[in-house]
């Protein structure tokens, strides 16, 4: 028996995404279209992004994040031009009217909804701290919806409570570029990003993360057509976060030099 399930319908399932969310998609859409494709359906990106707007509704706000480092390269940001480097679905929504960009040269979104305008007046210099849209996310308690990834892969948000915390494998670098704007002047501009200290030798270790936000149903999952659909609530998420920073030098999400044993053990948030 065939239990396909049209990816135009997939928003009907995932239940804890509703009409006035503030919803930020990372995907990986790969095995989603071949999956349709296997069942002789046409895969059209625009579609599934109505089939998201539609579920949050005129109240709701949806971001798909185009981001590109090109910028920290001395490259020339081109705000109608310069493409996502973070997948398909930010590429299609670069091609919406009703999708606005945002203005930071190296982690813009695509924003569609009720604060799409407020998002576009937000230009910090800084890429993770505050005024940024990765505090926004955390504020206005967003939900994070990862297609066919893990929990915490190329949400970011990470990076601000890294941030806001301190980290020491992390420090502020200024990055200076050509930039054209959205009604094409070209200035030269400066945006700064936390960046790894290679010093360190950190590396990224997200399982045990992952391992804890599905714990304790900060991650929740819907598997559809064999596919998992998260759905991460990012204010919860970020106060994990937090506390691992702070009291556990980032045991759960990262291994650098010199890190240090637990301050303090508590096994509902350390595994």
């Amino acid at each position: 028996m065939n239990t396909y399930c049209s990816y135009k319908k997939i928003l009907e399932h995932i239940e804890l995404i509703q009409e006035g969310d503030i919803v930020y998609v990372i995907s990986d859409i790969f095995q989603l279209a071949k999956t349709a494709m296997e069942n002789n359906e046409e895969f059209d990106l625009n579609i599934f992004l109505d089939t998201i707007t539609a579920k949050v509704g005129k109240s709701g706000t949806v971001l798909v994040p185009t981001f590109n480092w090109d910028f920290c390269k001395e490259k020339t940001f081109d705000y109608d031009k310069t493409p996502s480097m973070t997948g398909a679905l930010g590429n299609a929504a670069l091609r919406k009217r009703d999708f606005a960009r945002t203005k930071h040269p190296i982690y813009s979104f695509c924003v569609w909804g009720q604060d799409r305008d407020l998002l576009f007046e937000m230009d910090p210099k800084n890429s993770f701290g505050k005024g940024t849209i990765f505090e926004y996310l955390v504020e206005r308690s967003a939900k994070a919806f990862v297609i066919d990834l893990p929990s915490m892969e190329g949400i970011s948000v990470n990076h601000h409570i890294e941030q806001m915390v301190g980290v020491p494998y992390r420090f502020e670098k200024t990055f200076t570029a050509g930039y054209i704007d959205w009604n094409r002047e070209e200035k030269v501009k400066s945006y700064s990003m936390y960046v790894r200290d290679y010093d360190y030798d950190a590396e990224e270790h997200l399982d045990p993360m992952n391992h804890v936000l599905e714990c304790l149903n900060i991650s929740n999952t819907t598997i559809i057509n064999d596919i998992p659909f998260r759905v991460v609530r990012l204010k919860e998420m970020a106060q994990i976060l937090e506390y691992d920073y702070r009291y556990n030098d980032a045991r759960n999400t990262y291994r650098f030099k010199g890190q240090k044993k637990p301050k303090i053990l508590t096994e509902k948030y350390v595994w």
